[in-house]
């Protein structure tokens, strides 16, 4: 019996070592795309099955806006800070990007997060901003001016999915 319950052991953890290995494989390509994305500064709109990249040279071709809105780290006090950026209703449409159709925008960064959003409050041109980053948490982030806590908040921007 305790040769059996050996053996199951044993094939158990070679199976999560494959099923480890497979995600590993698969989520290096996965970050190689996003890194290449940050290092490139621009990000991707993905609508309809259609890819659009966004530059950081078209970025700033819109007018930029200063965006006031509270940031909260945990376990401190919210502070009220300023970014520079452009609604994301904006950048749809210098792209052409025809956001009527969808029912909503999910944000993705870098390091695994994303926030999603049903498309009236990405639309909203005094909520929902794009903002240039020059710190560690760039190129691009999204601001939601409205969020009391920055809790929706989407910093290492790489791609936003229209759904």
């Amino acid at each position: 019996m305790k040769k059996k319950s050996g053996i199951i052991v044993i094939a158990v953890i070679a199976a999560l070592a494959v099923g480890v290995a497979v995600l590993a494989v698969l989520n290096g390509k996965t970050a190689i795309a996003k890194k290449q994305l940050r290092s490139d500064a621009a990000f991707l709109i993905v609508a309809g099955g259609m890819e659009y990249r966004v530059t950081m040279e078209e970025f700033l071709i819109l007018e930029q806006r200063e965006i006031e809105a509270n940031y909260k780290k945990s376990g401190k006090d919210p502070e009220t800070r300023v970014y520079t950026g452009a609604p994301f209703a904006e950048i749809l449409r210098l792209k052409g990007i025809d956001a009527g159709g969808f029912n909503s925008a999910a944000f993705a960064a870098a390091d695994g997060y994303a926030s999603a959003l049903p498309m009236e409050d990405a639309l909203d041109e005094a909520n929902c901003f794009i903002a240039a980053d020059d710190g560690d948490d760039g190129p691009f982030r999204m601001i939601l001016a409205k969020d009391q806590f920055s809790q929706r908040w989407c910093k290492l921007l790489t791609d936003v999915t229209l759904k």
